[in-house]
């Protein structure tokens, strides 16, 4: 039985996709989710089950939330920042166990005191809310 759900796993592992999603900013945009309930953005439509909050923030400078991002992804577990600019950082998370690439992308907009935040799975359908709880918990690390 062991060996049977362990072909399994195996299996359904190599059925899905490992390709690297859409990442970056368009025209001043995310790429929109994909149908599969594996992603959230705070550019997704606010009744749209993809919607997560931005993270807002005052009394500081763009450079410095900026900053504050990078710092938290830097101690996050069996993370890699891939990009990072003043307008945009982008980061791949690997999961401990399957070893799973997750995208999670912060956007920094011109005069405006708001991060827009994305995390997206690369493979599989659902996530089991781990790309939401994942951002809620750099929001809250944000707000420390």
């Amino acid at each position: 039985m062991k060996y049977i759900l362990m072909l399994t796993l195996l299996f359904l592992m190599g059925c899905s996709s490992t390709t690297k999603k859409n990442t970056g900013i368009v025209q001043g945009e995310f790429y929109p989710c994909p149908t599969t309930p594996n992603c959230v953005s705070s550019m997704a439509p606010k009744e749209n089950s993809h919607y997560i909050k931005p993270i807002i923030y005052e009394k500081i400078t763009r450079k410095l939330a900026n900053k504050k991002i990078i710092e938290i992804l830097n101690n996050l577990k069996n993370t890699k920042i891939i990009e990072s600019n003043d307008k945009y950082i982008h980061a791949e998370i690997q999961s401990s166990f399957f070893k799973f690439v997750d995208d999670i992308e912060f956007y920094f907009p011109t005069n405006k005191n708001i991060i827009h935040i994305r995390s997206l799975s690369r493979t599989g359908h659902s996530d089991f809310g781990v790309n939401r709880k994942r951002m809620e918990k750099i929001r809250v690390k944000f707000y420390e």
